[in-house]
């Protein structure tokens, strides 16, 4: 009985096809080369410069207006039926860590991909659906840090003194690629927070992390190249200390793996 059941399944998959989901291949490093929202019969266009980062089941998008304003979101995606991902923000510039769900439409090109993100809103009846479209950027070699990353302590030693910093962050390494996201604490008393960004390459030798931002929204960071020491206490948690001789300071992080 077992053995008729199992030739009906498979006889009904070569009848009908069956439904079977290889899933998208994502990982990789984009840059948003065109940007737009199509609704009403009208598309309209937006200037922006942005990178997406994926691994495996992990991103970090995050990206700048002409005007300097930042905006980011972090997250996990599965790959959902046909040509289609769901991501799951749980942290962005938008909401913080109040999470949402896209349903994302990917096409796959020579050069990237179209993302398109149905019906992202709906005004006085209308539905309004983003468009995107990414080019892929180099990859290289693989290493330990490969992955997403959160911090969880940052603070500067100027001195003798240690101050504490207020800062909520997240950092994906892929292919020899980074991208850090996030806000952190400009004044205490009026509780304001200012979003930042960072892209560009990376280097790991041992304890000797070399980064070099491409893209940054702090422009004293733009084309700058850091030597950074960096110490391994799991294969999930790592310290890293920049030094600035001249001022005598040190910018001390520590991040956790986010699995």
């Amino acid at each position: 009985m077992k053995r008729i059941l199992l030739c009906a399944a498979l006889l009904s998959c070569l009848l009908v096809g069956c439904k079977k989901n290889k899933g998208l291949s994502m990982t990789g490093v984009y840059k948003l080369e065109k940007q737009w929202i199509s609704g009403g019969g009208n598309d309209s266009v937006y200037k922006k410069t942005q990178i997406k980062i994926y691994t495996a089941h992990q991103f970090i998008y995050a990206g700048m207006t002409a005007d300097s304003a930042v905006s980011f979101g972090v997250g996990n995606y599965k790959p959902d039926t046909g040509n289609r991902v769901i991501e799951n923000e749980f942290y962005s510039s938008y909401r913080l860590d109040t999470s949402r769900v896209f349903k994302v439409d990917i096409t796959k090109t020579d050069t990237g991909f179209t993302q398109k993100i149905p019906a992202i809103a709906t005004i006085k009846g209308v539905k309004y659906d983003l468009m995107e479209n990414y080019s892929r950027s180099p990859s290289g070699d693989t290493t330990k840090l490969d992955g997403l990353w959160k911090m969880s302590k940052s603070f500067m030693v100027n001195g003798k003194d240690t101050i504490k910093k207020e800062v909520t962050q997240y950092k994906i390494f892929q292919g020899g690629n980074f991208l850090f996201a996030g806000r952190y604490l400009v004044d205490k008393s009026a509780n304001k927070f200012k979003n930042n960004f960072g892209y560009g390459s990376f280097s790991l030798n041992g304890s000797n992390l070399v980064e070099e931002n491409t893209i940054a929204s702090d422009v004293s960071a733009l084309k700058h190249k850091f030597s950074i020491k960096i110490a391994f206490s799991s294969d999930n948690e790592y310290t890293q200390v920049i030094s600035d001789a001249k001022s005598n300071q040190q910018s001390v992080e520590t991040y956790v793996r986010v699995k």
